[in-house]
């Protein structure tokens, strides 16, 4: 379904399970991941997000399944191994289809 005309179509939903204790280093970890997002281009909107006080995701979209797997290649799944001490349990990255969507303008 990817599409190279920069419409959003794909994306990465995570979430994360983090060992209670560790505040300073999840706000260093999506810090971080904030960072290799700004370094891909392809990315065309990330968010991350708190769901409760250990609980925390992140949503990322793309205009193509290339770009997706290029953010895969070297953000969240990676960064995760790096900092595997910090989670309760693996994070986990589903990839989802934009369906429908609604953007600004």
């Amino acid at each position: 379904m990817g599409d190279s005309a920069g419409i959003m179509t794909v994306g990465v939903l995570a979430k994360f399970e983090f060992k209670a204790g560790n505040e300073a280093a999840v706000e260093r970890f999506f810090q971080h991941g904030q960072l290799v997002v700004e370094g891909q281009p392809a990315t065309t909107l990330w968010f991350a997000y708190r769901l409760g006080t250990t609980t925390y995701g992140a949503f990322a979209v793309f205009a193509s399944d290339e770009d997706r797997e290029a953010l895969l290649s070297s953000g969240g799944p990676k960064a995760s191994r790096e900092s595997a001490d910090l989670f309760e349990r693996p994070p986990s990255f589903e990839k989802v289809e934009i369906v429908a969507a609604r953007t600004a303008g």
